[in-house]
């Protein structure tokens, strides 16, 4: 047995192509620890050209061209020394393209310096109970590098249900931890079951794209309904994902479009030269409520009003302070009577004729709504049929 051949079994290499040099061990002294280095080189008779795809047939395709020098590589502890693999790459020359290239093994990943056994020792020691510092430590690698591993074995590279999606799903976002992709992280519920049907890391429509593709297109086309909000990007998004499916905007976003709209409305007459301003802020919540739900009869003593009012005098009175939050009020009453009472003919009558008197953040909600109107025209439908 060659020295090749031994040092190749004490360090567990099983490319055939890697050969190691005859003084092939020493040891130096790397950021002030003993680390052992191996010198070796690789090399091999290429079978084409991973630029252009030519069969290597003879020297006539592909040549020798020179070597790519000292390539690092971290590989596993020997007698618990850090140890590193200085590699000689030989280089490639294709005549048909005029490209070099470098040849590759299985020991490291193309443009990478931890090895592939490395990596598994990582990813054994990250099964266990410790932290990623002495993780690191413990193999030879930055703190950085071992949670880019944490983060490449923590995806979700498994579809839920064996491939099969529900037929009716809920989609929305939530504001996410640091370790995801974005700021803002994506939902699936499962209407069906009413559990959540997973989670994921970033609400990017390539992301979203990339998700549901793991199912197949036959499986996708089964989902019949998909509730969601109103942010636009989602919709076309839904469409190509899903070719059959309804798309009905959930009642929640539809209702805060407005609701929104209403106090902000409010928010902007609070200002201390305003004579009203403490009770506009005190009472804002009885100008959200719904109307109806307003208390006529009860009295109760009010400090601002410095006597014994209703909760619908209170509202009354404060809604005629102005002009604008009286037109937007009336607004919001009107298309939250019509979505409880799911009269369709009633919400769209509002939003297509709106009062000239609303608010700026009112008109913008209701171009929103007329935008979304087909979608919504699919809620109102739907609500007759089923309960989300």
């Amino acid at each position: 047995m060659t020295h090749t051949n031994y040092t190749k079994n004490i360090l567990n290499i099983k490319d055939d192509n890697v050969y190691f040099y005859k003084n092939c061990l020493e040891t130096q002294m790397i950021k002030g620890i003993e680390t052992k280095v191996f010198h070796a080189y690789l090399t091999y008779i290429p079978k084409y050209c991973p630029k252009c795809g030519c069969v290597n047939e003879g020297v006539d395709d592909i040549i020798k061209w020179n070597w790519k020098r000292n390539c690092k590589i971290k590989i596993p502890k020997v007698s618990n020394y850090n140890t590193i693999l200085l590699l000689d790459k030989q280089r490639f020359y294709c005549k048909h393209c005029h490209k070099t290239f470098i040849a590759t093994t299985n020991i490291v990943d193309f443009h990478k310096q931890i090895s592939n056994q490395t990596k598994l020792a990582i990813t054994l020691d990250l099964m266990n109970k410790g932290s990623e510092k002495d993780i690191s430590i413990r193999n030879n690698v930055s703190t950085n590098s071992t949670n880019r591993i944490l983060d490449e074995i923590s995806k979700d590279k498994f579809v839920k249900m064996n491939g099969k999606l529900p037929s009716s799903i809920g989609i929305d976002e939530f504001m996410a931890t640091k370790d995801t992709i974005g700021k803002m992280a994506f939902i699936i519920v499962n209407h069906e079951d009413k559990n959540i049907f997973d989670i994921h890391n970033s609400r990017k429509s390539i992301n979203i794209e990339k998700y549901f593709k793991r199912y197949s297109k036959s499986e996708r086309n089964k989902v019949k309904f998909i509730t969601l909000d109103l942010f636009k990007p989602y919709y076309p998004l839904m469409h190509y994902l899903f070719k059959n499916a309804i798309l009905i905007p959930d009642r929640f976003h539809i209702v805060i479009q407005f609701r929104n709209a209403l106090d902000k409305t409010r928010i902007a007459l609070c200002k201390k030269s305003n004579l009203n301003y403490t009770k506009l802020k005190k009472y804002w919540k009885l100008i959200l409520k719904n109307e109806d739900d307003l208390d006529t009869k009860k009295k109760f003593y009010s400090p601002n009003f410095k006597k014994e009012v209703t909760e619908s005098y209170i509202v009354s009175y404060l809604i005629h302070t102005n002009k604008t939050l009286h037109a937007t009020y009336n607004y919001y009453q009107g298309l939250l009577k019509a979505l409880k009472k799911r009269d369709k003919n009633k919400f769209f009558s509002i939003i297509h004729n709106p009062s000239i008197d609303i608010s700026d953040y009112a008109r913008k909600a209701n171009k929103t709504l007329l935008e979304m109107e087909k979608y919504i025209m699919n809620a109102f439908i739907q609500w007759n049929y089923r309960r989300y």
